[in-house]
């Protein structure tokens, strides 16, 4: 059975490790905290660091603990597009952009099930391709994008928004942003990066209890 590359080895989490964090865990370097990290060796409960960063970095340096393995497609398989919100988003909560290939959806599904932050949830029509094939087949352009936007009435929902784009999508950037004067930026490639990437300020976990 062949699974779908999910661009697992294009996160970088040796790039958001501090010496804070190595300290927290008990270590005097960079190597040793990150090879217990990517190992799984290394327990939050050994750590004073905060529960949100030891779980957003544990995830970017093992992304399988949190992507599911899906099945390569031999065919597009397109689901719903349109807009979701996700934790009773308002006009100031980010606006995360993706295409409506089942698989697409299923991975990031599986990434936000996991925050109780706020975020609009844009699917756009991308005919069931994938973000990279898309691209290639170009369905997956600014102004697709920007029609979905204004037909899901973002400019009116989230006015104050910023839109962030699959890091795959990073040459669409300035041509959104030339169409709808919204801040626009590019995300990881690879999903299960996103709570690292975000940060705690804009990614926010379930307490405890929670």
């Amino acid at each position: 059975m062949l699974y779908a590359d999910l661009y697992e080895d294009r996160v970088s989490v040796d790039s958001y490790v501090t010496g804070e964090d190595c300290r927290s865990c008990g270590f005097g370097t960079r190597a040793e905290f990150l090879s217990k990290l990517k190992s799984g060796e290394l327990s939050g409960r050994s750590c004073r660091m905060d529960r949100q960063r030891f779980l957003a970095l544990t995830w970017a340096a093992r992304p399988g603990e949190i992507l599911p393995r899906v099945e390569v497609l031999q065919l597009p398989s397109p689901g719903p597009a349109g807009l979701f919100p996700l934790n009773g988003p308002g006009p100031d909560s980010p606006v995360l952009v993706s295409g409506n290939s089942t698989l697409t959806v299923e991975v990031l599904s599986s990434v936000l099930a996991r925050t109780v932050s706020p975020f609009w949830y844009l699917v756009v029509d991308t005919l069931g391709h994938t973000v990279d094939m898309a691209l290639v087949h170009r369905v997956l352009t600014a102004d697709r994008i920007h029609q979905a936007f204004v037909r899901a009435e973002l400019p009116r929902l989230a006015a104050r928004a910023s839109i962030m784009l699959p890091g795959l999508a990073a040459p669409l950037c300035e041509d959104l942003w030339q169409r709808i004067c919204c801040p626009v930026e590019a995300g990881p490639i690879c999903a299960a990066e996103l709570p690292l990437f975000l940060g705690p300020d804009r990614w926010g976990l379930p307490g405890e209890g929670g």
